[in-house]
């Protein structure tokens, strides 16, 4: 399951003031000193202080399904589409589930996965020529042109099944993807146009549809990226995958670039893995204290952690 992006090298690369019941605190939500609730789903992003995200273990047909994640204490919640069978939640069931949160899905858009409902028989490196390169990292996970108008149409058909379920955004990974692609000038141009256009593509059936991409922050500075997304997510701020601290110089980077994001007010969602606690303590302080929303799980994302 292509649930990181750690197949690139490890080298690179509006707080409120507010009153918070312990109830809220734990559904990670915040008042405005009016009381009222945020109305948008944007502003309700803004406004969570909690996240996670599970990619599996929910269960196929016999399993518990979506119905544990209503009392899951988040602001916001990332998943898989579909359950671990491979079959779509139902809209009664994401309904049910978002209560209380945003419920968000998992979308590749830079990656072809093998286990997906629009993968063929007979597909394979070269046919579709869309497809480039087998991810040695994750087997099932291949590279794709992600430009290619035969790529996008999957993609965007995929989306518009997270729209119909009833998720209240998308998030996108494997953005980063044009870091793999040096021989390519016009790679990170034409991956900020393909985020661009999912917005686009989104918006058109649901104006309050979340846009969330999962690492590449610096694309923040190209032209027109940053309306078009409404936070950014990063794996391995702070630990690699497991329980291995990041380097000072990158955890500097990427610090600087969250103030920028924080700046518009573009909320930053960090993920690191660890399972040593205090590592994990550590890592929820250092991410709090810099203003950012983080989340620590295991390298697999099947299980819900507790968050903190």
């Amino acid at each position: 399951m292509n649930t990181v992006s750690d197949f690139l090298s490890r080298s690179r690369l509006v707080r409120w003031p507010v009153l918070l019941s312990p109830l809220l605190l734990g559904l990670g939500w915040t008042l405005a000193a009016g009381g009222a609730q945020a109305d948008t789903r944007s502003d309700q992003l803004r406004a969570a202080r909690t996240w996670a995200i599970q990619l599996g273990g929910l269960g196929g047909a016999d399993g518990p399904r979506l119905a544990p994640l209503k009392r899951a204490p988040f602001g916001l919640l990332v998943i898989e589409p579909n359950d671990d069978d491979g079959q779509p939640w139902s809209r009664a069931e994401v309904e049910t589930a978002a209560q209380s949160k945003l419920l968000v899905a998992y979308l590749s858009v830079g990656a072809a996965e093998d286990y997906r409902r629009y993968w063929q028989a007979g597909w394979k490196v070269g046919q579709p020529d869309w497809i480039l390169k087998a991810d040695p990292d994750w087997p099932g996970n291949y590279d794709v042109a992600y430009w290619n108008p035969a790529w996008q149409k999957l993609a965007l058909a995929g989306l518009d099944t997270l729209i119909d379920q009833g998720f209240g955004g998308v998030y996108l990974d494997l953005i980063d993807a044009y870091m793999r692609r040096p021989e390519r000038p016009t790679a990170r141009a034409e991956m900020v146009r393909w985020v661009c256009e999912i917005a686009a593509h989104a918006h058109a059936r649901d104006p309050q549809f979340l846009i969330i991409p999962q690492n590449a922050p610096e694309l923040l500075s190209d032209p027109g990226y940053a309306a078009c997304v409404n936070a950014t997510a990063q794996e391995e701020t702070f630990v690699y995958a497991t329980d291995e601290v990041t380097e000072a110089g990158r955890q500097t980077e990427l610090l600087a670039s969250f103030k920028a994001w924080r700046k518009l007010g573009k909320p930053v969602l960090t993920l690191d893995y660890a399972s040593n606690p205090g590592l994990i303590s550590q890592t929820y302080s250092r991410a709090r204290a810099a203003g950012l929303v983080p989340y620590v799980s295991v390298r697999n994302l099947d299980v819900l952690t507790p968050g903190r």
